[in-house]
């Protein structure tokens, strides 16, 4: 009777360990849905911003942005305030194979930035997925030595994957609170078109970074970003930075113009 007894409570306990484990692998490979706040009806993408790094000078209020469509040219050789370097290579967990060399050419700037470009091909959990890059991106902040409190933009455009805007909600709000929490700045880059196909035009909770496409030269690119400084562009309000593209040295880079302080946009150098 005791053999059978206790051969009863050793499967009764195996049966709970079981039932234990696949409880926690399955709420490990599904986590819970974030609970996301709506204004006005439509979600707010938000996340607690890390301690911003002031500037204790004026920034010359100038930048390009660049990444793996540069690798194979000339970096630009007119100085600017400022330099947003793209992380990755056009969808999350590539490699942007000339990211150390455009880094190093953006650190002689006074300020500096990332940007990864971001997805969501539906294949998993939108939070899990939302992790998921968030961590890859993480480990190549660490690679390349990217200190905290440098801003990590999040490039959302239709040229990538995308499943649906409420998972979409989902995938970048998890993006944004995991990067922030391990001390990023975080804010949203994006043409008004993709964000409303891909989020249908979300609440934007953080800053705001306006791509408004090419212009025949810098200067009228500047008058029409500056303008677009002023109006309000998607997410619910107006953009903090205004993208615009020009021909630099006869080749076609994407310029900006901040619209606000450069705290939290971008960070300083030195």
């Amino acid at each position: 009777m005791r053999r059978l007894f206790g051969f009863i409570v050793t499967v009764g306990a195996l049966a709970l360990a079981g039932l234990v484990g696949f409880s926690l692998v399955n709420s490990w490979l599904n986590p819970e849905p974030l609970t996301i706040e709506n204004v006005d009806g439509r979600p707010v993408i938000t996340a607690t911003q890390p301690a911003l790094t002031p500037f204790s000078f004026e920034l010359d209020n100038s930048g390009y942005d660049i990444s793996y469509p540069q690798c194979k040219g000339e970096l630009p050789s007119k100085f600017v305030g400022y330099a947003i370097i793209g992380l990755n290579g056009g969808k999350p967990f590539s490699e942007n194979k000339c990211f150390q060399k455009q880094w190093d050419w953006a650190l002689a700037k006074d300020a500096v930035a990332v940007y990864i470009n971001t997805a969501d091909p539906g294949d998993e959990s939108p939070v899990r997925y939302g992790k998921k890059i968030a961590k890859d991106t993480l480990k190549r902040l660490n690679k390349h030595d990217i200190k905290t409190g440098t801003p990590v933009w999040l490039d959302v455009e239709t040229y990538n994957t995308w499943s649906g805007a409420d998972r979409a909600v989902q995938v970048l709000t998890e993006l944004a609170i995991d990067l922030t929490a391990a001390g990023y700045p975080v804010g949203i880059y994006a043409p008004p078109v993709h964000w409303f196909e891909i989020t249908g035009n979300a609440n934007v909770g953080m800053p705001l970074w306006l791509a408004i496409g090419p212009y025949p030269d810098v200067e009228s690119g500047v008058v029409a970003a500056k303008a677009a400084c002023n109006e309000n562009a998607f997410g619910g309000k107006a953009p903090d930075m205004v993208q615009f593209v020009a021909t630099v040295d006869g080749v076609a880079l994407d310029r900006n113009i901040i619209c606000t302080s450069p705290v939290g946009l971008v960070a300083p150098t030195s």
